[in-house]
């Protein structure tokens, strides 16, 4: 586990996530001003919705989610999931017995996170293959798996927060 908090791990997670941020900046250029963003489309959860985003963002919007999707977010939920839990894993190692061990289920949230991404994109890219189609099951199992995914991160990063907190507090 100690491995993965090295500072060499962290520096590289961290730096893609860096590059992650800037492509998902560029590649948001596409999407018209002033239109729901990509959290609103992952957390539609019922196929008007989803529809809806689709036509404001227009064409251009779709393909720039797609090119989004495709040539950062199939890499970035590694990024996120191996920084997380090296910072978790470093947190712990520097703790040396004064924080409870989280296990390998603290460790794991991040990786469940990127693995339900990674369904969450797979849904998106196959609703987008004909959007004028779209399953409202696949709909809601993909806005069901983004969800949790954030929950996942949201308690991630709590977690880390808190070991912060408890570490400098004894």
């Amino acid at each position: 586990m100690f491995k993965l908090a090295s500072r060499r791990v962290v520096g590289v997670a961290l730096l893609l996530c860096i590059l992650a941020m800037a492509g998902f900046t560029v590649l948001g250029r596409g999407f018209p001003a002033n239109s729901p963003g990509i959290v609103a489309l992952q957390l539609a959860f019922r196929k008007e919705t989803f529809a809806g985003i689709l036509q404001q963002w227009g064409p251009s919007g779709v393909h720039a989610f797609q090119m989004t999707t495709l040539w950062i977010d199939s890499w970035f939920p590694v990024a996120y999931a191996l920084l997380l839990s090296s910072l978790m894993a470093g947190l712990v190692s520097r703790a040396r017995g004064r924080l409870a061990n989280p296990g390998d289920t603290t460790l794991a949230l991040p990786w469940l996170a990127m693995g339900l991404d990674w369904l969450e994109n797979s849904l998106h890219l196959l609703l987008l293959r004909d959007p004028g189609n779209l399953s409202a099951a696949l709909v809601w199992v993909a806005s069901v798996a983004a969800a949790i995914k954030w929950g996942l991160i949201a308690v991630s990063v709590l977690a880390l927060v808190l070991g912060l907190f408890r570490l400098r507090g004894h």
